[in-house]
């Protein structure tokens, strides 16, 4: 994601500088600061050593030997460990989103709630009072730990595809040549999506309109077969039908789209291109780059468990787990 808003520190005030207060300004300023450092407390006094040293190491995080041992305890209690391979120290952490973090693990639980409630990261970083940035770099974090999370998704029984498009600029506001983009022409990427009534499965197919290859390309692996495919008789779905053996259930677009929602086969797929493109919108702006990620992320607020907290224990626990990393330096140079 790129951005012009500038990065300011959210425990900032006016009257940081001022040596002579007024009462209003004091109390106000009192009152701001002790919900930021309720919102942001220091490491030792999170009880986050508790939840880290409950995972146990078998393997170095650094080279993946089995010859390792432990090596005493960080200043904030953290278990370190040694390899005896490699010669390097370290902690479960070590290579993974939260490496060197100096931000509470704790605080990524509302950050994680207000993504799943749609909510924008400018919007985010002032209701955790972070900076803005911080927001923009634990989503590209998130992005990591999430890169894989529809690989095993697989639709089955009654299964409904679509198509909905974005434009490959930032905003469809933006006028190219004069015309504003339109349509499912080469100024649009097309996202594949599909669910059926238990999962949602969506990723991005490319420019312009779907081809059978990128349709198959895209719903080949995440379709079962024999299950009903149920769609609106695109051209692209064809090889789906007859190389996956799936029931064909079509009907014409142009009769349906007349429908009430109750009365609407297509009802399911519609409603969830509709909430693709409202959680889109919600980070109106981001790099099309990032595109698959935000795919991503909303079909992993879509699918089970349904339990936002849930989703919480989920991502943190795969996070821990996983060896993916991103230094902020690196975020920032390669923008």
């Amino acid at each position: 994601m790129q951005s012009k808003k500038k990065n300011t520190s959210r425990r900032k005030t006016p009257w940081d500088n001022n040596k002579k207060l007024s009462p209003i300004e004091s109390f106000i300023q009192d009152k701001y600061l002790a919900t930021y450092d309720y919102r942001h407390p220091v490491l030792s006094r999170t009880n986050e050593d508790v939840l880290l040293n409950s995972y146990h190491l078998d393997t170095c995080r650094c080279c993946g030997s089995q010859r390792i041992r432990r090596y005493g305890f960080t200043k904030n209690n953290i278990q370190r460990y040694h390899c005896i391979e490699c010669k390097q120290t370290f902690t479960v952490t070590t290579n993974t989103i939260f490496a060197d973090h100096k931000i509470s693990i704790g605080e990524w639980v509302e950050f994680c709630l207000n993504l799943f409630r749609h909510g924008s990261i400018n919007i985010i970083s002032k209701t955790n009072k972070n900076s803005y940035n911080t927001a923009r770099y634990w989503l590209q974090k998130l992005f990591l730990v999430l890169r894989d999370s529809q690989d095993g998704v697989v639709l089955e029984g009654e299964v409904q595809i679509d198509e909905t498009y974005i434009p490959v600029i930032k905003s469809d506001r933006t006028i190219t040549e004069g015309k504003k983009l339109r349509g499912t022409s080469k100024d649009q990427y097309c996202i594949a999506i599909g669910c059926d009534g238990n999962q949602v499965y969506a990723c991005v197919e490319g420019k312009g309109k779907p081809s059978q290859a990128k349709t198959m390309a895209a719903f080949g692996k995440h379709i079962k077969p024999r299950s009903t495919l149920i769609h609106d008789k695109e051209k692209s779905h064809r090889i789906s039908v007859k190389k996956l053996n799936l029931l064909d259930q079509s009907y014409d677009a142009s009769v349906i789209k007349v429908l009430p929602d109750k009365d609407n086969p297509l009802q399911a797929i519609n409603h969830q291109c509709f909430l693709l493109q409202t959680f889109l919108r919600a980070h109106d702006g981001f790099d099309r780059e990032s595109l698959s990620d935000f795919v991503n992320l909303f079909c992993f607020i879509q699918n089970p468990p349904h339990e936002k907290l849930e989703k919480v224990k989920i991502l943190l626990d795969n996070a821990l787990h996983s060896t993916k990393s991103l230094k902020y330096r690196d975020f920032f140079t390669k923008e």
